[in-house]
């Protein structure tokens, strides 16, 4: 074999080793760290909630909304920083708890990525855009905001470990929301539109106990130690008034609906109540087969059939207004 012929083996240069120290890049991404904490804090994907502001309006008088726009956004602004500055003061009042819950202690505050300082300062942000905005908006629609904003800091207090008060207060929220839209645009208030709210965001509110409930008995854990008002629950107990207040709920809905202007007020109730009857029947499902994460905003967004049933229901429902089969402001 002519070794002559066999090429030279290329040699490659020794490069130097860097090493990178992990304290380094850990103070590297602090800063991000905390910026996406305070985010976080502000519970974004509850943001949802403050839809009620834009759509009773626009159920109830659509073309009062087109021309208040601004107020109407503006009431949207100020519910959404009164909502966030409530869950930042509820983190930061259970901060010490919530390292104790095996989901909770996972929050910015309980797992240290927001210092108490910082959560601090950002609700005093809050408190401060929140009574600008109120400020800026037609006075009764401000006292609204107000009383929401008060009743919920009262709620972090002491209000959520009263049994039956605590989701009380809860669903008051959402009918405030919906006052306070509706009042911003100087539509017409229906009281069977916000006793049909009430009664839906109560069943809500005591389906997400009633999944706590289960998952605490589950893990063989003791009721009430993460959130002492569940001492007085019980399953079955819970099970009977999320059917009750479903049921009012839906009566609620029909009378809203059929009081408007007749004679297509009892025909769009005809042809909406099947919808929803199945949000309501789906919701029972959920609860009763396992279905329900505890989150009523994330059953909705991660639930196809109740998606497709609240495209399907809206659809009808605007093709109402545009008919002109439903009663405009």
């Amino acid at each position: 074999m002519n070794h002559a012929l066999e090429a030279p083996t290329p040699t490659t240069p020794d490069l130097p080793v860097v090493s990178v120290d992990p304290a380094v890049a850990v103070q590297a991404l602090k800063p991000l760290a905390r910026v996406t904490g305070l985010f976080v804090l502000l519970r974004p994907r509850q943001w949802v909630k403050g839809s009620l502001v834009l759509a009773a309006p626009l159920v109830a008088a659509p073309g009062a909304t087109v021309t208040h726009i601004v107020p109407l956004l503006g009431t949207l602004l100020s519910f959404l920083a009164a909502a966030s500055a409530v869950y930042v003061f509820n983190d930061l009042r259970d901060r010490e708890r919530d390292r104790l819950h095996p989901v909770k202690r996972n929050r910015p505050l309980a797992s240290g990525r927001v210092s108490t300082t910082a959560a601090v300062i950002l609700l005093v942000g809050l408190l401060t855009g929140t009574a600008a905005l109120a400020t800026l908006l037609p006075a009764l629609t401000g006292v609204v905001v107000a009383g929401y904003l008060a009743l919920n800091l009262w709620y972090c207090l002491a209000l959520k470990h009263q049994p039956l008060v605590d989701v009380s207060v809860v669903s008051i929220g959402f009918v405030l929301r919906v006052l306070a839209g509706t009042i911003a645009v100087g539509a017409a208030v229906h009281p069977a539109l916000l006793i049909g709210v009430y009664c839906a965001c109560l069943a809500l509110s005591l389906g997400k106990r009633r999944h706590e409930l289960a998952a605490l008995s589950a893990a063989g854990g003791e009721a009430g130690e993460h959130r002492p008002a569940l001492r007085a629950y019980s399953v079955h107990f819970l099970d009977q008034m999320v059917v009750v207040n479903l049921v009012a709920a839906l009566i609620g809905y029909v009378a809203f609906v059929w009081t408007q202007t007749p004679p297509y007020g009892p025909v769009t109730a005809g042809l909406t109540f099947p919808f929803a009857a199945f949000a309501v029947h789906r919701y029972l499902q959920m609860i009763a087969m396992g279905g329900s994460r505890g989150d009523p905003v994330e059953d909705l967004v991660r639930d196809r059939a109740l998606l497709v049933n609240l495209g399907l229901w809206a659809a009808v429902l605007a093709q109402a207004m545009l008919a002109g089969t439903w009663h405009v402001w």
